[in-house]
C-alpha cells in the first residue's frame, strides 16, 4: 500500500524465536501500524575471510539480531521471509545504520540489500554506495560505487568490501583528505585498505595533483592517530647550504616499527642520507635509532677559506677535526624487564662538534652535549637500586666516566609510631675525568654515603621541620695522587610553615568573566641550612660532579608565596596571580661579614584564558661584600590572543585572531635578548607570522623571520624567510616553502622559530 498523504512509520523488530509460529502462506503490507516479526535466524558470511575473522560477531542460530526497518512504505512477506522498504529507509542493529531510498532485508540471513543513496554508518565511519549488500552477523558488506568516509580520509573506487568492523578494501580507487567531489589531489591504487580509526594501507601508489602524476610510492602506510604526513618535500635557499631540497619518506613495517628515511640535497655541501627507526614495542620497550651521512663539499681542503670566512670559529682547528665525512649516529632505549627493571640507554656518536649545530639546529639548541650511557633502575622495598655505565664517545667533550657506579637510595621512612623519619643515600663508582682533546685524565674509586634524620611535626597552626646528615666520602686517591682518602661532612637545619587565607565576596568584571569570589591563599616559608666545614677541603678533591662539592656554609631564606584564586559566576576557577619572593641570608663564620645575599621573586598572572605574563628576578643584594648590588637575572613572557567565531559544520566554533608574545631575557654574563612572535589572520584564508630575536647590548636584529600561510581548501601553503647573523658577523638568509595537509599539519622538517611561551591553559 502505498501512504501519499504523510510519511507512516513502521518498526520491526525482529525477534529469534521460531519462524514456524506464523502462516508460510501469508503477505502482510504495511498499513500504519506496528506489526512485529519473530524469524529464525541463521548465520551466513559473505566469503571465508569474513567467517574467520576475530572480531566479527559471529551469531548462532539460537541467538537473536533484533532489526529496526523504518521507511515510508513497508512489505513483510512471511513466506518469503524478506522485508520490502521504500523511501527514506532506515535500518538500524545496535551502533550500525543503514540509509537507502529501497532496501530488501532478509529475515533468515540478517543480510540487506540497499540501493539508491546507500548509506552505512557506524561509529565515526560512513560508507556510501550506489548498491550495499550488508550482512547485519559479520558486519561484512559488498558496495559498488563505494566512498568511505573516516576521518580525515575520504576513499572512492567502482568497487569494494567492507570485511568485518576491521577493515574496508577498496578496488582500482584512490584516497584523499580532500572533500571536494574532485579532490585537489589523491593517491590512485589497485587495492587500497582501511582499517576504520587506526590506519590507511596501499601498495604501488601514484600521487596525483588534478591528473598530474607527481610521486610514486611503492608501499604506502598512515597512521590515524598520526599527524604527519608519510611524504615531506620542503625547498629553499640559504647563504650556507646554497638552493637545497629536503626530503623526508616515512614508513611503517607494522605497529611496532615504523618511522621515515631522508634525502637531502644541498647545492654548496652536497647529498644527505639518513634514516630514523622507531620501535614501541609493549614486550620490548621503546627504541629510536638515527643516523645521517653527509660529505660536506665546504669542508674539502681546498675550501677551507670559505669554510673560515662563514665559521671564523673553526679557523683554529686542525684538519684532522675538519673532516669532510660528516655523520652522526644515535640511539636511545627504554624498556622495563621481570620485576620493574627499567633499563635506560643513550648513544650519541658524532663526526665532529659542530655537525649537529650546522645541519641539525633545533636539536642542538635542545641538547648540545648529549651524554651516552646504560641506567638500570630495580625499585625494592622503601628503596630502589641503579647502575650507571656512561662512557665518553667524542673526544671532543670534557665529561666524567662512570664505569660503572652502583647508586641504593633508602627512602626515608617513619621510625616506629614517633614523628623521626630515616633515610640515607650510599653511591660506589669508578670515576674518570676526560678533558677535551687530550689524553691528561683524573680517575679515582668513591663511595659516598650519605644518611638523613628529619623530624616532622605540628604544632598547632605551625608546621616544623628540623633535619641532620652526615656525609662521607671514600676516595681511592686524591688531586695530589695521595692514596685512601676519607673525607667526612656534617650538615643540619630546619624549616618552618604555615598557611592561611581568606575569601572575598567580590563583583567583578574581570575582562569579560563575572568574578564571584577571590581567594587569597599565603604561605610563609623560613629555612635554615647549615653545613660544616668538611675534613678535606675541595681543592684537594677531584671534581667529577655535584656530590664532590662539600665545603662550609649556613644560610637562612624567607619566601612569602601568594597566591589568588578567582571563581566566576559559571563556577569556573583558576589562579589568576601567583606571587613569591624570597631572600636569603649568608652568616659569615666570623659574624661581621654577614649579610643578605640574594632576592628572588615569581610573578604569574592570568587575567584570562587569552592574556597571561609570567617573570622571575634574581637581585644581588651584595654577595661577595663588594658593596655593588645588581639584577643578575630577569625574564620575561607576556602573550596576549585574540579570538573570532565562525560558524562551521552547522555550529559556531572558535578560531584564533591573532596572538602576540614578547619574551625578555636578561643575565649578567651574557647579551639580553628580546624576542618578538606575532601571528595574524589577515583574512578566513591567509595567515601571516614573523618572529625577532634583539640582542639590545650589540643593538642588532640576530635573527628575524617572516612567514605567510595560505588556506589551499585541504592544504596550507608556507612561504618563508629568515635571517640570522653568523658567527663573522655576516647575515644568512633562508628561504623556504612547503605544503602543509591539514589533515596531518605535523612536520619533521621545520625552519619555524615562533614558539609560544604563554601557559595553555588558565584554568584547573
Amino acid at each position: 500500500m502505498i501512504l501519499t498523504n504523510m510519511k507512516k512509520l513502521l518498526i520491526f523488530t525482529i525477534l529469534l524465536i521460531p519462524f514456524s509460529l506464523f502462516s508460510q502462506d501469508q503477505s502482510v503490507e504495511a498499513s500504519g501500524q506496528e506489526l512485529t516479526v519473530e524469524p529464525t535466524v541463521t548465520s551466513q558470511p559473505l566469503d571465508d575471510d569474513a567467517a574467520d575473522s576475530s572480531e566479527k560477531e559471529a551469531v548462532s542460530g539460537d541467538e537473536k539480531i533484533p532489526v529496526i526497518v523504518d521507511a515510508d512504505e513497508i512489505d513483510f512477506q512471511r513466506q518469503a521471509g524478506k522485508v520490502f522498504a521504500k523511501g527514506n529507509v532506515k535500518m538500524s542493529h545496535k551502533d550500525v545504520q543503514l540509509f537507502c531510498d529501497e532496501g530488501i532485508f532478509d529475515v533468515n540471513s540478517n543480510i540487506a540489500y540497499i540501493n539508491g543513496n546507500a548509506k552505512v554508518i557506524r561509529d565515526q565511519t560512513v560508507l556510501y554506495g550506489e548498491n550495499i549488500v550488508y550482512n547485519f552477523n559479520t558486519y561484512d558488506a559488498q558496495v559498488s560505487d563505494i566512498r568511505v568516509e573516516d576521518s580525515p580520509f575520504y576513499g572512492n573506487a567502482p568497487q569494494g568490501d567492507k570485511i568485518g568492523q576491521e577493515k574496508f578494501i577498496l578496488k582500482d580507487g584512490y584516497i584523499t583528505t580532500c572533500d571536494l567531489t574532485q579532490p585537489h589531489y589523491r593517491m590512485v591504487s589497485k587495492s587500497i585498505t582501511i582499517y576504520p580509526g587506526d590506519k590507511v594501507v596501499a601498495r604501488k601508489v601514484v600521487l596525483k595533483v588534478g591528473n598530474v602524476p607527481v610521486f610514486y610510492i611503492p608501499y604506502f602506510s598512515q597512521s590515524l592517530k598520526d599527524k604527519s604526513f608519510p611524504i615531506e618535500v620542503v625547498p629553499g635557499r640559504n647563504d650556507e647550504w646554497g638552493y637545497f631540497m629536503l626530503s623526508r619518506w616515512r614508513y611503517q613495517l607494522n605497529s611496532e616499527h615504523k618511522d621515515w628515511f631522508s634525502i637531502d640535497w644541498y647545492e654548496k655541501r652536497g647529498w644527505g642520507f639518513g634514516v630514523i627507526h622507531k620501535m614501541e614495542s609493549k614486550k620490548l620497550g621503546n627504541a629510536l635509532a638515527k643516523y645521517y651521512l653527509l660529505q660536506d663539499k665546504l669542508y674539502q681542503i681546498g675550501k677551507r677559506n670559505s669554510l673560515f670566512e662563514i665559521h671564523g670559529d673553526r679557523s683554529g682547528k686542525a684538519d684532522k677535526y675538519l673532516e669532510d665525512d660528516r655523520y652522526k649516529a644515535e640511539l636511545s632505549y627504554d624498556g622495563e624487564f621481570f620485576d620493574d627493571l627499567s633499563v635506560i640507554a643513550e648513544f650519541h656518536k658524532f663526526s665532529d662538534e659542530y655537525f649537529v649545530k650546522d645541519f641539525f639546529e633545533e636539536e642542538y639548541e635542545a641538547n648540545p652535549t648529549p651524554r651516552s650511557y646504560i641506567l638500570l633502575r630495580q625499585p625494592l622495598s622503601y628503596s630502589s637500586l641503579s647502575l650507571l655505565a656512561q662512557k665518553r664517545v667524542n673526544r671532543y667533550e670534557t665529561m666524567s666516566e662512570y664505569l660503572p657506579q652502583l647508586d641504593y637510595n633508602f627512602f626515608s621512612q617513619q621510625l616506629g609510631d614517633s614523628k623521626f623519619y630515616f633515610g640515607f643515600n650510599e653511591i660506589l663508582g669508578n670515576l674518570t675525568k676526560k678533558t677535551a682533546n687530550s689524553d691528561l685524565d683524573d680517575d679515582a674509586f668513591r663511595f659516598y654515603s650519605k644518611k638523613t634524620l628529619n623530624y616532622s611535626d605540628q604544632l598547632k597552626w605551625l608546621s616544623i621541620g628540623p633535619w641532620a646528615a652526615l656525609t662521607s666520602v671514600y676516595y681511592s686517591k686524591n688531586s695530589f695522587g695521595d692514596p685512601d682518602i676519607i673525607r667526612i661532612g656534617f650538615s643540619s637545619g630546619a624549616s618552618l610553615s604555615t598557611r592561611f587565607y581568606r575569601i572575598f565576596n567580590v563583583d567583578w568584571d574581570l575582562f569579560g568573566e563575572e568574578v564571584t569570589k577571590v581567594r587569597h591563599l599565603v604561605t610563609p616559608e623560613v629555612n635554615y641550612s647549615y653545613a660544616h666545614e668538611p675534613t678535606v677541603s675541595d681543592s684537594h678533591i677531584f671534581q667529577f660532579d655535584g656530590y664532590d662539592s662539600l665545603a662550609r656554609s649556613e644560610t637562612v631564606s624567607f619566601a612569602l608565596k601568594n597566591k589568588l584564586q578567582v571563581r566566576t559566576k559559571e563556577d569556573e576557577k583558576w589562579d589568576f596571580v601567583y606571587f613569591s619572593p624570597a631572600l636569603n641570608y649568608t652568616i659569615h663564620p666570623e659574624g661581621a661579614d654577614s649579610r643578605f645575599t640574594t632576592v628572588t621573586g615569581n610573578l604569574e598572572i592570568y587575567p584570562t584564558e587569552n592574556l597571561s605574563l609570567r617573570s622571575d628576578v634574581t637581585y644581588d643584594v651584595d654577595s661577595d661584600g663588594s658593596g655593588k648590588r645588581r639584577i643578575t637575572s630577569f625574564n620575561l613572557d607576556f602573550t596576549t590572543k585574540g579570538k573570532y567565531k565562525v560558524f562551521e559544520s552547522g555550529k559556531e566554533i572558535e578560531k584564533e585572531k591573532y596572538s602576540f608574545t614578547y619574551g625578555h631575557r636578561y643575565t649578567r654574563v651574557s647579551d639580553t635578548q628580546g624576542i618578538f612572535n606575532i601571528s595574524y589572520q589577515l583574512t578566513p584564508k591567509v595567515k601571516l607570522g614573523s618572529y625577532w630575536r634583539y640582542e639590545y647590548n650589540r643593538g642588532d636584529l640576530f635573527e628575524q623571520q617572516y612567514k605567510i600561510s595560505t588556506d589551499l581548501h585541504c592544504w596550507w601553503f608556507d612561504f618563508g624567510m629568515d635571517a640570522k647573523k653568523t658567527s663573522v658577523g655576516g647575515q644568512n638568509y633562508t628561504f623556504w616553502f612547503e605544503f602543509r595537509l591539514k589533515a596531518f599539519p605535523d612536520l619533521s622538517i621545520s625552519f619555524d622559530a615562533m614558539q609560544e611561551n604563554a601557559k595553555s591553559s588558565y584554568y584547573d
